[in-house]
């Protein structure tokens, strides 16, 4: 079984090469490709009254040295703790919706595990995660470049994220 250090690193190749700086067309940053609403829910912003549109119109908040756009894109430790903080928060969410009952199940030929479903949320939230689950794999959702939920939680299936999940 791979590493939580692995998981994160084989996550941020997955979603931007590695590259701290990158922005995406869809507006999401840096090495993880993080939106308005994963740094709203690690502390780091807040946004404006406009719809989650990654638009970063909003107000970055200070943490960590953060007050702006170029400050997290310019800052490799804060996007690395960052993403740690959003994978926790992600697994909260996910035990909220009962996602537990679910690990170690084998939809579509692969298991269902601690990692696979954080990567799942990482890609298109928790409640994704659980559409996917309680459709037995038939809802499967893609992100805007037309990646699927079930193809991020099968790369992503074979790592120890116990760090992560309580």
């Amino acid at each position: 079984m791979k590493s939580l250090k692995e998981f994160i690193n084989d996550l941020a190749l997955r979603e931007s090469g590695g590259n701290y700086k990158i922005i995406n067309k869809f507006g999401y940053i840096g090495k993880y490709q993080m939106g308005e609403t994963a740094l709203i829910d690690c502390g780091y912003y807040k946004k404006d009254s406009k719809i989650y549109n990654n638009d970063w119109s909003g107000k970055f908040l200070g943490k960590d040295g953060v007050n702006s756009l170029n400050d997290f894109l310019n800052n490799p430790q804060v996007q690395d703790k960052a993403e740690i903080e959003f994978l926790k928060c992600q697994w909260r969410y996910l035990k909220a919706l009962g996602i537990k009952s679910f690990i170690g199940e084998i939809i579509n030929n692969f298991k269902i595990t601690q990692s696979s479903t954080l990567a799942g949320a990482h890609l298109k939230g928790a409640s994704s995660v659980l559409k996917y689950l309680k459709s037995n794999g038939k809802t499967c959702l893609k992100d805007g470049f037309g990646t699927s939920i079930e193809e991020y939680m099968k790369k992503f299936t074979d790592y120890d994220v116990s760090q992560i999940c309580d």
